[in-house]
């Protein structure tokens, strides 16, 4: 008999037309968001890294579509939901941040160092906390909890139950083409990105980090309706995001490698800590120099929705 092989699953393209009403789109982007995210609980129970990536990313996906319409399905009708997803990415999150921090991040400074004592002991004390988090997750996710959560959604969407807490307004508004709500929240997006991005210079870190995230939220959105616009201006915008995304999210690493670090209870004095806060920090410096070419590239990149 043939064993049935557990692998991640990836985001599926979403297909929607000029003629898909704003309600449907929201209906199925909401829907292939849920699908993304519990297809990987079986890779995720298998202990597979790629699955609780997987998994995450669908999750964050469904919360960003949630925010996205949110001018149109109130916070208060899928307010409980967004409860629920919460509690979930309080164990995805630490999995996650676990997973990328050891078997991404640190990767090249342990195949530099092969020898480091201080680095083999600290390895292995973030493995036993890398293991206790995704163990945690898989209790999670077998809890009834996890289940009810699908099948409330599911339950939602199906009773359009928003409808309760949407106005009139709304309500029409939801009955028109997609691509007349979207048009101006992908150019208003656009601009909230533009106005950040050209004080990066002068930006703390909690700024920066709000750059990524307009950044992430644009990017989801645009995936969302990339059916809407042409294709050949589609990839390179969303290629250009995804640069600058990827940028920013090694910038944010440092902060999250500082509040792993001391989870793990390693001291400013340790040997290891010392070893990391320099490769972090030669990273930073790198990435920081990057910025402003890969910035430049996306304000020249025409935007898919302007005709």
């Amino acid at each position: 008999m043939n064993q049935k092989i557990i692998a991640p699953v990836k985001a599926k393209p979403l297909e929607l037309s000029a003629d898909t009403t704003t309600e449907d789109a929201f209906v199925r982007v909401i829907s292939v968001c849920l699908c993304h995210a519990q297809a990987n609980l079986p890779a995720v129970l298998d202990g597979q890294i790629e699955g609780v990536h997987q998994m995450r990313v669908g999750f964050r996906r469904l919360r960003s579509g949630l925010k996205i319409f949110r001018p149109l399905v109130p916070r208060e009708a899928s307010e409980m939901l967004v409860e629920e997803i919460r509690w979930l990415n309080g164990f995805l999150g630490p999995a996650r941040d676990w997973d990328v921090f050891l078997y991404e991040g640190l990767v090249p400074l342990f195949n530099y160092f092969p020898r480091k004592r201080s680095l083999h002991l600290f390895r292995a004390k973030a493995e036993t906390i890398r293991q206790t988090h995704n163990r945690l997750l898989r209790d999670a996710l077998v809890e009834p909890r996890y289940a009810i959560i699908g099948e409330r959604f599911i339950a939602w969407l199906a009773e359009r139950a928003w409808h309760n807490e949407a106005s009139e307004r709304q309500a029409k508004r939801l009955a028109e083409s997609v691509a007349r709500f979207a048009t101006p929240l992908l150019e208003q997006d656009h601009r909230r990105v533009i106005k950040r991005g050209e004080a990066f210079a002068r930006a703390s870190p909690e700024q920066r980090h709000a750059l990524r995230i307009r950044i992430k939220e644009i990017r989801y959105a645009l995936d969302f309706f990339a059916g809407l616009y042409p294709s050949n201006t589609i990839k390179p915008y969303l290629a250009s995001l995804a640069k600058l995304q990827d940028c920013l999210g090694v910038m944010n690493d440092i902060s999250v490698a500082h509040r792993l670090l001391d989870e793990a209870g390693s001291g400013t004095a340790s040997a290891a800590r010392q070893l990391i806060d320099g490769w972090y920090g030669c990273r930073y410096d790198v990435y920081q120099r990057e910025f402003p070419d890969l910035w430049q590239r996306f304000t020249v990149c025409e935007r898919p929705w302007k005709e």
